[in-house]
């Protein structure tokens, strides 16, 4: 239904999606431009960033792509759909992230996964065959505990959005701090670092997974990383419930 109605009118579709494409290309063309300058940023080199922001729109991408009805719970509050969702047989968590299924981003991230398979050779050259097996394994899993994480992060601005009925602003206010992960959270601050880190993790989602291919990260981050996204789960669940607790229909 998803796709029916996307395709419903091509030439808009294929609007959106060469929208998508000349951004993707252009911040292609922009990093490339940077390493005509210099060699190195924050102490990566043109293949290395090129994989942060590969790996950045893997994950986000994914996201946008499973997770868009997130971004509808206000208007489904205003309209009154809410209420039907919750009186169905069926977890309205999962209706609502479902609601909205974004194949324009499943058509951009054909080129994202093209290009990233593309630079895994330059990066992964001199690993033995377990090596590269090990590697390309924790990279899998630490891009999909990433996509954990966004979802968790997701379901809180859902849930303050059941409270509140406003959503438009804390949105995109994620969708803007989620864009610094384009980049190594190393050529941050130190206090940004932090804050990207531990306090709104985008650093986890994106950076951690390149830097477990690359090979730079430690056992202990990558202990981190899956706690966090645990932790995040199960948090962004327990307040999901009590906000639908609090929710008042729009006919009360």
């Amino acid at each position: 239904m998803a796709f029916l109605m996307q395709f419903a009118n091509r030439w808009s579709s294929l609007g959106w999606l060469g929208g998508k494409i000349v951004r993707f290309v252009f911040f292609l063309v922009f990093i490339t431009a940077i390493f005509k300058h210099i060699s190195t940023v924050a102490g990566y080199n043109l293949q290395e960033v090129a994989l942060f922001f590969l790996t950045f729109n893997v994950v986000d991408i994914i996201a946008q792509l499973f997770f868009r009805g997130l971004y509808m719970v206000g208007r489904d509050i205003r309209e009154g759909d809410m209420d039907f969702y919750l009186i169905q047989p069926l977890n309205p968590l999962f209706r609502i992230s479902s609601n909205l299924i974004d194949f324009l981003d499943f058509l951009t991230l054909i080129p994202v996964l093209i290009l990233t398979g593309i630079l895994l050779p330059k990066l992964l050259g001199p690993l033995s065959n377990l090596e590269l097996f090990l590697h390309i394994l924790l990279y899998l899993c630490l891009c999909l505990n990433g996509v954990i994480i966004a979802f968790s992060i997701h379901v809180l601005i859902a849930s303050l959005t059941v409270r509140t009925q406003q959503m438009e602003t804390t949105i995109w206010l994620y969708r803007d701090v989620v864009s610094l992960g384009r980049f190594p959270v190393d050529v941050y601050s130190e206090g940004l670092r932090f804050f990207l880190t531990f306090g709104f993790p985008i650093a986890v989602m994106v950076s951690y997974p390149s830097k477990a291919l690359i090979g730079i990260l430690s056992l202990e981050k990558i202990i981190f990383a899956f706690v966090l996204a645990f932790f995040l789960s199960i948090l962004s669940h327990r307040v999901w419930k009590a906000s639908l607790k609090h929710y008042c229909s729009v006919s009360s």
